[in-house]
């Protein structure tokens, strides 16, 4: 009899952890113009809720986090959520983002510095002074910086987190340091290089525009730069820091001219060059922190994903995920990507105007957030798993975008949701970002 009741007590017990398992599990219809289907997704309410996006992860070696809008906070703060479980739970060792070198890595030496409080990280973020600025400079990055500084106070120097800068925008601002490396012919080209570009006033659209207006013979002392470094290093990459970050910072500057020049005469090509440098980046960084590295990249969701399956791909676009899908195979590259059916945004009205805070109207009928938004008003996660055999959701659906410049009008493009990215992170109502005040 005691053997039966033990017996009783262990099948209650399993069937009520089922139960609450799979409470967390919801399987809705939603409807539009193609009919009636079903969309299994996961409640996304709590940091708890992320338990399953981090076992869906599970052995990939880059995690791309996206954004549908350079403006978001929940984008922020989730993604932050989401980082600080990859490093804790999975060992990640670096973060890389959709921002400057220079002031990327001023982060990096904070962050593996001694330990600072949050007015300093607040006052790190200033730096970030290239339009937008609230991108970077806003109170949401404050705090995961001042965490993984907390963090990598318990770490050892060659185990601490690290923090980098993924574009090609102020390619030549690091010519201004003082070099590491005390090469006669790369301190001749450095040189050379920070009196060329000195009268753009560190802003590459300006060169860009130049280009445009009169031929410039300025990629070639980029390129005399990048053959110094390479023959000073003997065409390989470095294992300690001070040659790495030069030849990391030649590299920049040779993608990041030839990016602005080319997207004069042609943006298929430029946008291209622009996703295959920092795809190059993403690998280089993991050679340099080990074999068995691991990296989370922060980005829009049009490099986070896999362009060959949006109609970015139909006009020739690459991007990072794609890149990188690629090349590490299957299983090594996971990527997500964010949407929200309505809220508001920081954003400019157009490139340059003073970054404010915008609305973002309901979603449009028919729409991938639209019709997440029809399933229910929930915040919650959609994993393309659960959608392969689906054909109605297998298919070419409209998908928002929205850039650092926005007036209102959003732009929709194609893309076969399950293909393009591994999960969805929806937030039914979104709000702006908080930026910090200069």
């Amino acid at each position: 009899m005691a053997t039966l009741n033990r017996n009783l007590v262990l099948i209650l017990l399993c069937f009520l952890f089922f139960a609450c398992t799979a409470s967390r599990f919801h399987s809705n219809e939603s409807s539009n113009i193609t009919g009636r289907f079903i969309i299994p997704y996961y409640p996304l309410e709590g940091e708890k809720d992320l338990d399953a996006l981090i076992k869906d992860i599970g052995n990939a070696r880059v995690v791309l986090l996206g954004e549908s809008t350079h403006g978001t906070s929940e984008y922020y703060q989730w993604r932050a959520a989401i980082t600080k479980k990859l490093i804790q739970e999975k060992g990640f060792d670096f973060i890389a983002v959709e921002g400057d070198w220079v002031d990327s890595y001023k982060v990096n030496q904070f962050i593996k510095g001694p330990q600072r409080d949050s007015n300093s990280s607040v006052e790190l973020l200033k730096q970030y002074d290239r339009w937008p600025e609230s991108m970077w400079g806003n109170y949401e990055m404050a705090s995961l910086v001042e965490w993984l500084n907390d963090y990598n106070q318990k770490k050892e120097i060659i185990s601490k987190v690290g923090f980098y800068g993924l574009d090609v925008y102020s390619f030549w601002e690091w010519t201004e340091q003082k070099l590491a490396v005390g090469d006669s012919s790369i301190n001749k080209r450095v040189t050379q290089i920070r009196a060329k570009f000195s009268s753009f006033n560190n802003d590459a659209l300006i060169y860009a525009d130049s280009v445009g207006k009169s031929k410039t013979d300025y990629q070639v002392i980029t390129e005399q730069l990048w053959n110094a470094v390479q023959n000073f290093l003997g065409n390989k990459q470095p294992a300690d820091e001070p040659k790495f970050l030069l030849q990391q910072q030649a590299l920049l500057t040779l993608m990041g001219e030839r990016y602005f020049r080319t997207m004069v005469t042609n943006r298929v090509q430029s946008w291209n060059i622009r996703d295959g440098y920092m795809a190059e980046t993403i690998k280089r960084l993991l050679h340099f922190h080990g074999d068995n590295s691991k990296a989370i990249i922060w980005v829009h969701n049009g490099h986070a994903g896999d362009a060959h399956y949006s109609n970015m791909g139909d006009s020739g676009f690459i991007s990072v995920g794609e890149i990188l899908r690629k090349q590490f195979g299957p299983g090594k590259v996971y990527s997500t990507a964010f949407g929200t059916n309505k809220g508001s945004v920081m954003a400019g009205y157009s490139w340059n105007s003073p970054v404010q805070k915008q609305v973002v109207l309901s979603a449009k009928g028919g729409s991938w957030e639209n019709i997440l938004h029809e399933l229910s008003s929930e915040n919650k996660i959609v994993f393309s798993k659960d959608l392969k055999n689906n054909e109605s959701l297998n298919k070419w659906i409209e998908f928002r975008s929205i850039g650092a410049a926005y007036s209102g009008g959003a732009v929709y493009g194609q893309s076969i949701i399950p293909k393009r990215f591994d999960a969805f992170l929806f937030i039914d109502t979104t709000t702006a970002l908080h930026p910090i005040k200069r």
